[in-house]
């Protein structure tokens, strides 16, 4: 009981922690706000001219530590690459309250150490598979609309613009988030940065191989020379057949993907089914040792054939 007393307590006072941080940097974000407008300056345009604020965290220690372990910059970017407007140091904390959370539920649920211990690493890892499911969104959305931007610069460039101006026309006309990587891109070079270390930038901030082979593409063309235009529209009819031939895999291994969902799922109903109708029958299964060794060893195959089924229909491109 004291435990549980302790692990609430520990729980709110994290909880609590997460809230102040939330809460001051919305309000020095609302107070930045007033003070601009006091001054007749409209936020978007007053806050280009501001430097970006690199802390991790809003806690001094907390960001220090961050630092120190290595892990703010890859949660940054992380974040960043979902469309996440989030510190690594709020990620962190709310990884830490899902983790005590989840062995508290497990404890009272169940009263059993070793299921608070499996539901605190189930819940522990919500948060940055939120943030991954959100950046393979992002992702995704952009890989789907980078062909058009290829064909918009291309466009530009015939009609006689430089390549830094038709860079400028994308990240004008071409939607999110491919507007957005453009305009950053245009706007460091425009800040001074090299052409080359902005167009590099831009492969380290999206996760995408079609982009690498665009930058390439670029920068080998300006070292070697050539029709820019011409290779450019050829890697945008390269990327949608690409996308034409990923749909045809797709279509072709979509059966063997449902048998493999059906075959890693036949165990669990039919084991559910029996034991709703008939519990006695697999009650050995649990107050058995040999029942429990049992267990053990149909979970290990059948996380090892749904290991190998994933394998065998998953065909990469």
């Amino acid at each position: 009981m004291s435990l549980l007393v302790s692990a609430l307590v520990f729980l709110a006072v994290v909880a609590a922690v997460a809230g102040v941080v939330l809460g001051r940097e919305g309000a020095a974000a609302r107070l930045l706000g007033a003070r601009l407008r006091r001054f007749g300056l409209r936020g978007e345009t007053a806050e280009a001219g501001i430097e970006r604020d690199v802390r991790y965290s809003s806690i001094p220690w907390f960001d220090r530590l961050l630092r120190a372990a290595n892990l703010g910059e890859r949660l940054e970017l992380l974040l960043y690459q979902a469309g996440m407007k989030t510190r690594p140091g709020v990620i962190v904390l709310l990884t830490a309250v899902c983790l005590i959370g989840g062995y508290v539920l497990g404890v009272v649920l169940f009263h059993r150490v070793p299921t608070a211990l499996l539901l605190m690493l189930v819940a522990g890892p919500l948060p940055l598979g939120y943030a991954a499911y959100r950046k393979h969104t992002r992702m995704k959305a952009f890989a789907r609309e980078f062909p058009d931007a290829l064909d918009l610069l291309v466009s530009a460039l015939r009609a006689g613009l430089s390549f830094s101006a038709a860079m400028q026309i994308v990240a004008e006309e071409s939607p999110d988030p491919v507007r957005g990587e453009f305009a950053v891109t245009v706007e460091e070079q425009s800040l001074g940065i090299d052409f080359r270390e902005a167009m590099v930038n831009l492969t380290r901030r999206v996760d995408s191989l079609d982009l690498r082979f665009f930058v390439t593409a670029v920068l080998l063309q300006r070292d070697t020379g050539g029709n820019l235009a011409e290779l450019i529209q050829t890697l945008a009819n390269l990327i949608r057949e690409k996308f034409k031939f990923e749909g045809k895999v797709r279509t072709l291994s979509a059966e063997g993907k449902l048998s493999a969902v059906i075959l890693a799922a036949l165990p669990f109903l039919v084991g559910g089914w029996i034991w709703l109708t008939n519990p006695k029958y697999l009650a050995p299964l649990v107050s058995e040792p040999f029942g429990r060794v049992l267990l053990l060893l149909a979970a290990a195959f059948m996380i090892a054939g749904i290991l190998i089924m994933k394998r065998m229909v998953n065909i990469k491109v």
